[in-house]
């Protein structure tokens, strides 16, 4: 899913992730923030918080839904800190 804040100019991305071997990640979400066309930052989020962020970002900060991010990203242990 990805989030457009008005102006354009405050992007939030959430990929699927999958393993090298193909299966998927059920746990997590790649997060990807851009800042005018910059990515800001790269993270794993929990699924479970994916969905309070998208509703607080939408009703609370006026974000718009506008696209729907289907392609799962190669999942990379080096991001993931204490996943």
């Amino acid at each position: 899913m990805q989030l457009t804040a008005k102006g354009n100019n405050m992007v939030v991305d959430f990929y699927p992730v999958k393993f090298a071997d193909g299966t998927m990640n059920n746990r997590q979400v790649l997060k990807i923030v851009t800042f005018m066309g910059t990515s800001q930052s790269k993270r794993y989020i929990n699924k479970k918080d994916v969905a309070d962020e998208i509703i607080s970002r939408t009703e609370g900060y006026g974000y718009e839904v506008t696209n729907f991010n289907l392609i799962p990203q190669l999942f990379n242990s080096a991001m993931c800190a204490a996943c």
